[in-house]
């Protein structure tokens, strides 16, 4: 229904008569007429042209002008003694002209009338004048058409057949393309009924030339077949004929030029403002007149075509953009396919302009195509949009907000994650402490009312800080950061980190707030932060698949997780995570571990804080301690290790660790090949 509503708006005369449909339209012709190109001038046409030069006379000598009698007569300032054309006739046809065509309305009665009578006559059969209608108005102000007749006292008795129309009629936007060369005062004035009288004065040069009348069909309507752009007939100044000299040279050779032509005479000097907007540019009146004339003589027009034809179009361009909508899904391809439709209907009307001469309407197929066919793909995309919205609601709530974003916004690289990638990721686990005891001793509803507000911050802190939330493992968080996507590996490590030093203040927050709760026990949590090369894919059963990843590097931070109740610190971070990071946040080294599974020992540090607070002052001899110690240097560990702990000020596991390692090692010496490292049994 809304495809018929756009196609009965196409054919109302609102829309189509509207200045800026009219402009469309003849802009399209224009480019069809710019890409078929220009060519050459019909040899049988010669163009004659009055310009300013044949007033001013500024290019002759005074002697060239006194040796003519015409060229004294065209120093009088226009109208010019009509003697001036009579000779200009009689210069003509002694040259052989077969058709002299004179662009002018000889209105006005001048000096010269008689004589330029008696020429008129004498060549009846083969010179054409000029009728015009102009726009006059009357007594009341009212517009009517007037047609301007040469004066009484040039048409003598049998010289009725030497008057034709010069005029052409613009289109709306004043660009000349279409022709009529039969018509009648009435038929100009809005009046029917009344028989078209006045021939197009280019069609009574043809058929004055060879004897044929060409009248091309007003409906469908006829376009003109230009040749081309203004200077396609080369004027040559009127002036010229009347100086011997020139005459006898190029390009009129003693007047062969004009043998067995068709020259067309008429105004190309500026006072006359006979220039006029054609597809190629301005080109003067009377060469407008040498190329149409040229183009009848050829037998030559565009034509338009029928009602029928149009609505045919316009009809199949409306039910291509119909199938387009419908049968597409994708707003892209829809796009693409209307864009290609529009590009092959341009190319068929090109072809049937330069191959057929036929100009088919553009607009409204156009119109036809366009509009439905925006409407659908704006509707689509909106449609598409609100889908993936709806979809991203959804799926967020079972998988992170990263994954979602990936499957419904960059399915290549989530079609390629499907298969399987191997990427450097920091992986971040997250446990409760003694949460199995909990779970025994703890009310159930109160105990999952306390998990979620846990869960609430938590997760809340791994999002803000850009990280996929992989799954809950009970009480357990793992996150990731590089495996959707990835800003920098400097960069999810970071965040990574960030997201364990916001949970360490979140949870103290939290107990806090539950400190006065009987229900809310304090919870304590340990946090393991490792980063390593992992697989990445969509792991599972057809029926329950999960996005995740898996390798050394995701089971060595579930390790540091673990290890924190070990070395009784609530984050531990893995020393390639540490590297990356050490610009950004402190730490302090705990051990070199040999965690199960593996053969080599890796540095594990624990989280102090970010460099927006200062080291403390202990944490350079402690560090110190731990060098001596791997060093075999036991006493002199031992002792720095103590004064480690007496500045820290407060009971320290790990120094207290050290101190008792040094002293075992002290009594019963490690191996040879000790290395500092300790293996951890745990998993």
């Amino acid at each position: 229904m809304f495809g018929f509503l756009i196609f009965g708006l196409s054919q109302t005369q609102w829309l189509t008569n509207s200045e800026i449909w009219q402009t469309t339209e003849g802009k399209l012709i224009d480019r069809r007429y710019l890409l078929r190109g220009e060519r050459l001038a019909d040899p049988d046409i010669k163009l004659v042209g009055v310009e300013n030069s044949s007033f001013k006379l500024d290019a002759l000598s005074p002697e060239e002008i006194a040796a003519s009698p015409t060229l004294q007569l065209m120093q009088h300032p226009p109208p010019w003694d009509r003697r001036i054309h009579a000779a200009i006739l009689e210069k003509l046809m002694s040259a052989g002209a077969k058709v002299v065509v004179f662009d002018f309305a000889f209105t006005p009665i001048t000096d010269g009338d008689a004589n330029f009578a008696q020429a008129l006559l004498k060549y009846k059969d083969h010179v054409v004048i000029g009728a015009e209608f102009s726009e006059d108005e009357g007594p009341n102000g009212e517009s009517f058409k007037k047609l301007n007749t040469p004066n009484d006292d040039l048409l003598l008795p049998g010289t009725e057949s030497i008057v034709g129309l010069v005029n052409f009629w613009p289109d709306p936007d004043e660009v000349f393309r279409r022709g009529k060369y039969h018509t009648s005062l009435e038929r100009e004035a809005g009046m029917s009924g009344f028989p078209d009288d006045l021939t197009h004065m280019t069609v009574m040069a043809v058929q004055k030339f060879n004897g044929k009348m060409v009248m091309p069909p007003d409906d469908p309507p006829n376009y003109f077949d230009f040749q081309g752009r203004a200077g396609t007939y080369e004027p040559v100044p009127v002036e010229n004929m009347f100086v011997d000299e020139l005459w006898k040279a190029p390009p009129f050779n003693g007047g062969a030029t004009f043998s067995n032509k068709i020259v067309v005479v008429g105004p190309i000097a500026e006072i006359y403002h006979d220039i006029h907007s054609t597809p190629f540019g301005s080109v003067p009146g009377p060469e407008i007149q040498a190329q149409v004339t040229a183009a009848l003589l050829q037998g030559s027009w565009l034509s338009g075509t029928s009602m029928l034809v149009n609505i045919a179009l316009a009809l199949l361009m409306l039910w291509l953009a119909l199938e387009i909508c419908l049968r597409v899904d994708n707003a892209l391809w829809k796009v693409f396919g209307l864009a290609a439709s529009a590009v092959i209907f341009f190319v068929a009307c090109q072809i049937a302009f330069t191959s057929y001469k036929l100009v088919l309407p553009m607009t409204q197929p156009l119109f036809c195509l366009a509009v439905p066919g925006a409407f659908g793909v704006v509707f689509q995309y909106a449609l598409e949009q609100f889908e993936r919205l709806r979809y991203r609601n959804v799926l967020g709530r079972y998988v992170s907000e990263n994954v979602a974003k990936a499957v419904l916004e960059d399915t290549r690289s989530f079609e390629e994650s499907l298969r399987g990638q191997k990427k450097p990721v920091t992986i971040l686990f997250s446990d409760i402490r003694g949460f199995t005891s909990m779970t025994e001793t703890s009310d159930a509803d109160k105990l999952v009312a306390q998990l979620n507000e846990y869960f609430l911050e938590m997760v809340g802190t791994v999002l803000k800080e850009g990280g996929t939330l992989q799954k809950f493992i009970g009480d357990a968080i793992m996150a990731a950061w590089g495996d959707t996507h990835s800003e920098s590996l400097e960069a999810d490590a970071q965040r990574a980190v960030s997201a364990a030093l916001q949970m360490r203040v979140a949870l103290v927050k939290l107990n806090e707030r539950w400190k006065n709760e009987k229900d809310r026990p304090n919870l304590s949590i340990g946090i393991g932060v490792n980063h390593g090369d992992v697989i990445v894919g969509n792991i599972g059963h057809p029926q329950r698949m999960e996005f995740t990843v898996l390798g050394d590097g995701v089971n060595l931070a579930a390790r540091l997780e673990s290890a924190t109740k070990q070395f009784h610190a609530d984050i531990l971070i893995g020393e390639q995570t540490e590297k990356l990071t050490r610009a950004k946040f402190i730490f302090r080294t705990v051990d070199l571990l040999t965690v199960k599974g593996k053969t080599k020992p890796v540095e594990v540090f624990a989280l102090l804080n970010d460099r927006s607070q200062p080291a403390p002052a202990w944490l350079e001899k402690y560090q110190d301690a731990v060098k001596l110690y791997r060093n075999r240097k036991f006493g002199e560990a031992a002792r720095l290790f103590e004064t480690a702990r007496k500045e820290i000020g407060m009971k320290d596991y790990l120094c207290e660790m050290y101190i008792e390692r040094c002293e075992i090692y002290l009594e019963e010496p490690p191996s040879v090949d000790w290395d500092g490292s300790f293996t951890l049994t745990e998993k």
